[in-house]
């Protein structure tokens, strides 16, 4: 099974052997800027042999199957969030409505939360891969129902 390390400030990893438990900790601010997934062979003093994954991102993401829409112009094109985080999320269409990255558009999405809150937010788009739409929030500031969401729903 292949487990996360994940990247701090400095550019370190700590790495913990499945097997004996050992924890070490390495250098490895070399693949911060790398666009793809890196995945390490790590082989530990007990000869153990693993596989480590470096995640790289500032905030924990979450799975999640939320309805919504994209706003734009005057059209509401449907989407569903399935995944969030602090900072955007990523949403999955039917088809591709013509958007750009760096366009800023409006989404609307019910949480999943005891009350259906309803949520609306102005985002960025910022990836566009067939269908999968990456989103990043204009604001960071989340005081209305997101913003609890967020506080109270992450594992």
């Amino acid at each position: 099974m292949t487990q996360k390390a994940f990247l701090t400030k400095s550019g370190k990893a700590n790495f913990s052997c499945p097997e004996c438990g050992k924890t070490r900790q390495m250098d490895v601010s070399r693949f911060t800027n790398v666009e793809k997934e890196v995945k390490l062979k790590c082989t530990c003093t007990c000869r153990h042999v693993f596989s480590v994954v470096i995640e790289r991102r500032m905030h924990i993401r979450k799975k999640v199957d939320l309805s919504g829409a994209l706003l734009f112009g005057n059209k509401r094109h449907p989407v569903k969030v399935v995944d969030i985080s602090r900072l955007g999320l990523k949403l999955r269409t039917k088809g591709l409505p013509d958007l750009n990255p760096g366009d800023r558009v409006v989404i609307e999405f019910t949480l999943d939360d005891a009350w259906n809150s309803l949520v609306s937010k102005e985002v960025n788009i910022k990836k566009i891969n067939q269908k999968d739409i990456g989103v990043e929030f204009s604001s960071r500031d989340h005081y209305d129902k997101l913003g609890t969401y967020l506080l109270f729903h992450f594992s």
